[in-house]
């Protein structure tokens, strides 16, 4: 009888005093819960123009201007509003105040280096390739045509001789 009453006593004194500890924190603080989003609509991010005009282009988000629209400025474009279905957010978050001059918006472009960063970054060789296989005419690409095919005989070729060497 003394014993159920202490375990019920204790777990009254246990559960009160977890509620009050998490209800002064917040959950994610203890339990590291994994965030849905790593790119947030934010001034100085760095986005990816996906459609329109200025497509393929490389803008920085200088205002937010409501729920639906940013206000975007680029080095070589004029500034102007564009909306976010038509932007895809990049890793690249650069240092500016809100709606900064042309030329302070140039001048950290070029400190934080964005332009080398994006040619070397997996998503941006990939849309250089896109652009460079587009431009490519009918018998440029057959030479690759032709290349590819080099390139598959002489890996089964070395596979060949791999499993000939390797059953021996």
């Amino acid at each position: 009888m003394v014993s159920d009453t202490f375990a019920s006593s204790h777990f009254v004194f246990f559960f009160f005093h977890f509620t009050i500890f998490f209800s002064n924190c917040r959950f994610t603080d203890f339990f590291l819960i994994p965030q849905p989003f790593q790119r947030y609509v934010e001034i100085g991010r760095v986005a990816l123009v996906n459609y329109g005009k200025d497509y393929g282009k490389l803008v920085v988000i200088v205002d937010v201007i409501d729920q639906n629209r940013a206000l975007i400025d680029a080095p070589d474009m004029v500034r102007g509003q564009i909306n976010f279905k038509r932007l895809s957010l990049t890793d690249f978050k650069i240092d500016v105040p809100r709606i900064p001059k042309k030329s302070k918006l140039i001048a950290a472009l070029d400190a934080a280096d964005v332009k080398n960063k994006w040619e070397k970054s997996s998503w941006g060789r990939k849309l250089i390739v896109q652009k460079k296989r587009a431009s490519l005419n009918d018998f440029d690409r057959f030479k690759v045509m032709l290349a590819k095919i080099k390139r598959g005989h002489s890996i089964r070729r070395e596979l060949s001789q791999l499993k000939k060497s390797a059953s021996k």
